[in-house]
């Protein structure tokens, strides 16, 4: 796919723009009223292989997979400026009862820090290969990739409470419309649990390589990173109701009324309006191709971070 380089200028939320150097195919074009020249991404060199991103207490927290850390940065600088030592490759964070969890990959573990006194203060076995983490109904539920449930955590509980089984290959996990949605990737489906009954409800067949998932106006979406698009599942009909072209499309993260998106291939990110599918506003940001890891996506602190594990970076876009 050829790529022409451009810089791209447009509105991210009402009053502000997201600018940031970007990629042709179907970033739009600059407006000739543009105030000024957008800001170039800036690129923090972390090291490590950064991968799940979060925005907690105004601070923008990184897991560091191959660093087997949690690191604290200052969201307006890029400064490193707090570390937690947790299990072995941390993937994803949440934000939960005060403190920060996050699963360890390779530990199969979920780690429970404390933000404030910057340490691990629990490590909760949950099976092997956790991934997607989602808190909800007082409590946190986590996928597990290899064993193909997700759990439920209940603080206070000394394991897991429950398990659901979801399938082949989970990968992520969201909350929206009352139900949690799981990423199936080796099925290419995306399943509806009940957290209620913590049963299986749906099984939905979504697209090729489903992995990030984001509920915003109403509909599921789902970044297909093998079927190169963003699907929109309707939870009534349990049916896509719409089929997006994103070059392997990863994390999905809705912010305000827009969806932030990334790609694998760059990384790349983007901005989705779920009410039309409108995608603009795509910023190539490197020219590799993720393999062996995931990006992720987030805002905080006036711009937007974008993970890139194989290069040990996060790219911070100015919202302007």
């Amino acid at each position: 796919m050829t790529r022409s380089w451009a810089i791209a200028v447009a509105a991210l939320t009402a009053g502000t723009v997201f600018a940031a150097g970007g990629c042709g195919g179907s970033s739009r074009q600059v407006a000739s009223t543009a105030p000024s020249p957008p800001s170039p991404p800036h690129k923090v060199e972390l090291g490590g292989a950064p991968i799940g991103l979060l925005a907690y207490g105004g601070q923008l927290w990184v897991a560091d997979a191959q660093g087997n850390r949690l690191l604290r940065v200052a969201p307006e600088s890029g400064r490193v400026t707090g570390r937690v030592s947790v299990g072995r490759t941390p993937l994803r964070m949440v934000a939960f009862g005060g403190s920060i969890w996050s699963t360890d990959f390779d530990g199969g573990t979920v780690s429970v820090v404390s933000p404030t006194e910057l340490r691990r203060v629990a490590s909760v076995p949950v099976g092997p290969q956790p991934e997607g983490i989602v808190p909800f109904g007082g409590a946190v539920w986590v996928v597990s990739q290899q064993g193909g449930y997700l759990a439920r955590l209940v603080p206070g509980h000394a394991g897991v409470a429950d398990r659901v089984p979801v399938g082949h290959q989970p990968r992520q996990v969201t909350a929206g419309g009352g139900k949690l949605w799981v990423s199936v990737f080796g099925d290419n489906s995306v399943v509806e649990v009940d957290p209620r009954t913590r049963r299986v409800v749906a099984r939905i067949r979504a697209c090729q390589g489903p992995q990030g998932l984001a509920y915003a106006a109403g509909r599921l979406w789902v970044g297909c990173t093998d079927g190169n698009q963003l699907a929109a599942i309707d939870p009534a009909t349990r049916r896509v109701v719409r089929r997006v072209r994103y070059e392997a499309a990863d994390a999905v993260t809705r912010t305000g009324s827009s969806v932030l998106v990334t790609s694998d291939s760059g990384p790349s990110a983007g901005r989705l309006d779920p009410h039309t599918g409108a995608v603009s506003d795509q910023v190539r940001l490197s020219d590799i191709f993720i393999g062996d890891a995931n990006a992720d996506v987030v805002a905080v602190g006036g711009g937007i971070w974008v993970s890139s594990p194989d290069e040990g970076i996060i790219y911070r876009i100015p919202i302007r």
